[in-house]
């Protein structure tokens, strides 16, 4: 059996797509007619259905499909491990690092050592993808990026290298006049008569430290950025715990804020890097940079 890896991306990519062949080729760069070809030559080579269909649309993977995935995944990322290692013997001036992270870490924690690397690595193009916690490791488990820079919360990292960051104690900030902010003594409990707005992810959720002590909560909403819960809290929705770094008091005035990081646990901050595959020397030098300037 011969097969071009071509063929292989064509088949990873529908499958990473939701088995839409359009909006793989959109990813591949090519034409639907493209990859179409590319499926029908690897299932002619192969003697077998990979995708089960219904009409002419693609619906899933048969049984032998998802074999051929498990080592198609492997394949590509072997390929792109070796695409890399060729552009570092290359020209440098044509290397460049992609990395994934949230909203919040893109604001809060890597601008300056962004900064930092542009400044010293001017030729070096340097993407940075901006993606909730479960989307941005997707991206990384599917070569679409070098690294990760990501909470990890509930997140399930057996796939990845894994390099601790930071932690990120936290801070309850709402309006002066309520009550919580008249200096008595908080507790898990008092926090709890109050409206909170909630922040709430697939892999992090406020919610699971007052489920843990079996404390019923006052929830006005949830939502996963804190600018957003900033923003509420000064229209006296409820009061908000944010990582402590989000909140400023004078640029965030007149929302005021107290150390809350001995009620709730510190948001743990870690890069990913994906498991057996090639890092290039621009990831470690990027994060050189970065754990300098956390220190």
């Amino acid at each position: 059996m011969r097969y071009s890896i071509v063929q292989i991306q064509a088949i990873v990519e529908v499958a990473r797509c939701g088995f839409h062949v359009s909006k793989a080729a959109r990813r591949l760069n090519t034409s639907q007619s493209v990859v179409s070809k590319h499926l029908k030559s690897f299932e002619d080579i192969f003697a077998a259905k990979v995708f089960t269909r219904s009409g002419k649309r693609l619906t899933g993977l048969t049984q032998e499909g998802e074999k051929i995935m498990q080592h198609a995944e492997r394949i590509i990322s072997d390929h792109n491990s070796i695409e890399k290692i060729g552009q570092e013997a290359g020209a440098f001036e044509r290397e460049s690092l992609s990395l994934v992270t949230t909203p919040t870490l893109a604001r809060y924690l890597l601008a300056p050592t962004v900064k930092k690397f542009r400044q010293m690595h001017r030729q070096v193009q340097l993407h940075i993808q901006v993606e909730e916690t479960d989307k941005a490791v997707e991206s990384l488990r599917h070569g679409m990026c070098d690294l990760a820079i990501v909470p990890i919360g509930k997140l399930p990292t057996a796939d990845f290298t894994m390099t601790p960051l930071t932690q990120w104690p936290r801070s309850l900030i709402g309006l002066p006049d309520c009550p919580l902010f008249d200096g008595r003594d908080l507790t898990l409990e008092t926090i709890a008569t109050e409206p909170i707005i909630a922040f709430e992810t697939p892999t992090i959720s406020l919610q699971d430290t007052f489920d843990k002590y079996g404390i019923a909560t006052n929830a006005a909403l949830t939502t996963s950025n804190p600018d957003v819960m900033k923003a509420y809290a000064e229209l006296g929705l409820g009061v908000a715990v944010v990582a402590t770094p989000t909140f400023d008091a004078q640029r965030d005035a007149p929302l005021v804020g107290r150390d809350v990081s001995d009620i709730f646990p510190p948001v743990r901050i870690a890069a990913l890097q994906t498991r057996g595959s090639y890092h290039i020397a621009l990831q470690s030098k990027f994060l050189e940079y970065l754990k300098a300037g956390l220190t």
